[in-house]
């Protein structure tokens, strides 16, 4: 089911336009789901910003690329909790494949992949965060076997 030619690795700074445009496309398409999600006046600057810290290593971040270059990516992050027997969670907070890639496994390949470097650090389970009217992200997770596992309400002050 895989895409056999997609190479999954961290981003190179070659990598940086394209991880920019796959960013913005992230935040775009979830702002779909809620208007909560609205995206910032000055996106373009803020992703190339993201994807600069992102090929610096700041969290967890894996690009899928093809030929010409990436084509899909993962960012994760850890999250502590001392008080908890698990202590360390790895949470995927991004997550996009551009559209003419979707349905060839890439996607699961990103997330296998992540959850492979996140045991390499200790980390015992992994979580995702999407918007709660994502049904698509929602479908895609639950085919992977998340379960729910924390809920995040939201009021305007």
């Amino acid at each position: 089911m895989y895409e056999p030619a997609i190479v999954v690795r961290k981003p190179l700074e070659e990598d940086l336009e394209a991880l920019a445009n796959l960013i913005k496309r992230f935040y775009l398409f979830n702002e779909e789901f809620d208007p909560a999600w609205a995206v910032a006046d000055n996106l373009d600057q803020a992703v190339l910003e993201r994807a600069k810290a992102y090929i610096n290593g700041e969290g967890l971040t894996l690009v899928a690329v093809l030929d010409k270059g990436p084509v899909g990516y993962l960012h994760a992050e850890v999250k502590e909790n001392p008080l908890l027997a698990t202590r360390k969670l790895g949470v995927i907070t991004e997550l996009y494949v551009t559209p003419s890639m979707r349905k060839r496994g890439i996607a699961t390949r990103l997330v296998e992949e992540a959850q492979n470097a996140m045991a390499e650090m200790g980390i015992t389970h992994i979580a995702a965060e999407f918007p709660s009217k994502n049904f698509v992200a929602e479908s895609f997770y639950r085919k992977l076997k998340f379960r729910s596992y924390s809920s995040i309400y939201l009021r305007e002050v």
